[in-house]
């Protein structure tokens, strides 16, 4: 007969969560997440198999809620420099917040992918659909005349990309919120 599990899982994975996008993968121990999550080694085991795992499975989470987010923002029907200034606005006042831990999917690139395959592909995979949604938006924002029809929605999706995560590792290493701002600024100049 299989034991009633000793604490909610969802509660738990959030808290190792932030644990995680705190600490990295490599600097929270098992004893750590025991210990601040409340949990015995063995359920914690029982439950996910190993710290690796649960990272996984945390970093799922994290990315399953950020495309929501990020589906919801670039669902507004305001104008896309707007939409795209509001969202890097957000991006960069929430991570050069004191104490703000980042983004836990840049963290986890610069930390893992380079040694994790598993990551590596999540990181590809989170990539791939990060674009699709900006360019679909991008697209939609075209067809309404807001974007020339010369610019390729494809490239200014990848390059959005890749400019929030030059955010993400900017704004946790140096925190210049202000800097970041006219960064995003000149960035999405890129739509004229």
């Amino acid at each position: 007969m299989s034991r009633t599990k000793e604490f909610d899982e969802a509660e738990v994975l959030d808290h190792a969560l932030e644990l995680f996008r705190a600490r990295g993968f490599k600097h929270t121990s098992f004893a750590d997440l025991t210990s601040e999550l409340g949990v015995s080694r063995q359920s914690l085991y029982d439950t996910y198999g190993d710290k690796q795992t649960l990272y996984h499975t945390a970093l799922k989470r994290y990315l399953d809620r950020s495309l929501d987010g990020l589906r919801r923002k670039l669902a507004d029907s305001a104008p896309i420099r707007e939409v795209l200034t509001g969202m890097f606005d957000a991006m960069i006042s929430g991570s050069c917040s004191n104490g703000s831990p980042g983004c836990l999917m840049v963290n986890s690139m610069v930390e893992q992918a380079p040694h994790d395959a598993d990551i590596r592909a999540l990181a590809q995979i989170h990539a791939r659909e990060i674009e699709g949604l900006f360019a679909s938006r991008l697209s939609a924002a075209q067809r309404q005349g807001e974007i020339a029809k010369d610019k390729d929605p494809v490239a200014l999706a990848r390059f959005l990309y890749h400019t929030m995560l030059g955010f993400g590792v900017a704004s946790r290493a140096l925190g210049e919120r202000e800097s970041l701002r006219s960064s995003a600024r000149l960035a999405l100049q890129v739509l004229n």
